[in-house]
């Protein structure tokens, strides 16, 4: 395996989403908008608390390719979904209460999307994600469109706290934990590279895949082996894959499954096409992580890596790498 954990560490500063001055003005939209709300809300609307979910809850962003940032701010509201039976109501009256210049706000069948635009492109957006609470202590999460016919109309039980710690808490050791949420930043801009054309299944799938099947690979030394932790998990991911019949013919599929309430396949909507351009792009990862595995300079590997995870992947000078040590042994981390 040649020495390009310097490589692969550089990229991760590269795209992990940690600028001080981005973060600084997502905070910032996020406190405007809930101010917003505080003020511009109906009265009879009850009172309501809020907390960040999503990648920037997880500490799994990646700096968006668009350059289009976001944050998922949950906006609880104290009472029962039978006082909004249609929760489409409940979201437009959010609509309406940040709706102000410089902003476009889009009702979105999960969440109400807030764009702030620069130049008719968008900047950043927030996605305010409406929920009431149930007598069984889950919350309830408001779907549908405003255009949407009456049954995509309906509050669906939701655990989105639960499910940010359970990524949060699989590894309990340091090392492994940042090697875990490292290699899903990679995945996530592998994915976006390549998939600019749509396609893509979602990010908190790939998320929770690594949730199932990463498992941390450091070398004998201690230091972390990135590349060998991301060829292992590919191929699990892979190995995952099984064949079924549809009403699209038979075909193999990957099937992620939410570990908290609701539950579901967080791939049952991608078409069989779309699943097998999935298989075929994973499969050639997988393949030109195995090439650059076995190949002797770093330099070579990482112009096998970079048409796989784009610009931001760095091919180092040959002068750069001459005296780098090949590294034989790999060990497992400690996993919770």
């Amino acid at each position: 395996m040649p020495a390009v954990q310097k490589q692969f560490e550089d990229f991760h500063i590269a795209i992990k989403l940690d600028n001080d001055d981005e973060k600084a003005k997502l905070r910032e939209k996020r406190k405007v908008l809930i101010d917003a709300l505080s003020a511009n809300l109906d009265k009879e609307v009850p009172s309501f608390e809020t907390f960040n979910q999503g990648s920037y809850a997880m500490h799994t962003g990646v700096v968006p390719l668009d350059g289009n940032y976001d944050i998922d701010v949950g906006v609880i509201f104290d009472c029962k979904q039978s006082k909004y039976s249609d929760p489409v109501v409940l979201k437009k009256k959010v609509r309406d209460a940040v709706s102000t210049h410089g902003r476009t706000v889009l009702i979105r069948r999960p969440c109400v999307t807030v764009n702030y635009m620069r130049n008719e492109e968008p900047e950043y957006h927030v996605d305010l994600v409406v929920y009431t609470k149930r007598d069984d202590g889950l919350l309830a999460i408001g779907k549908g469109r405003e255009n949407s016919a009456q049954e995509f109309r309906f509050w669906e039980a939701a655990d989105p706290k639960k499910l940010t710690e359970l990524i949060c808490t699989v590894f309990t050791d340091d090392k492994d934990l940042a090697q875990y949420r490292r290699c899903i930043r990679y995945i996530k801009r592998w994915r976006d590279v390549q998939f600019k054309n749509g396609g893509a299944p979602l990010s908190i799938a790939l998320t929770i895949a690594a949730k199932q099947w990463f498992k941390p690979r450091f070398e004998a030394s201690g230091k972390p082996a990135d590349l060998r932790a991301l060829l292992d998990w590919v191929s699990a991911v892979l190995n995952q894959f099984q064949g079924e019949v549809t009403d699209e013919g038979y075909h193999e599929r990957l099937k992620v499954y939410l570990p908290v309430t609701p539950g579901g396949d967080l791939m049952e909507f991608m078409t069989k096409l779309q699943m097998e351009t999935f298989q075929t792009k994973l499969e050639a990862l997988r393949d030109a992580l195995g090439e650059a595995f076995d190949e002797d300079l770093p330099e070579d590997a990482c112009k096998v890596l970079k048409k796989q995870f784009g610009d931001d992947f760095k091919v180092p000078e040959k002068a750069e790498t001459a005296k780098a040590a090949v590294a034989p042994v790999i060990s497992t981390g400690n996993s919770a």
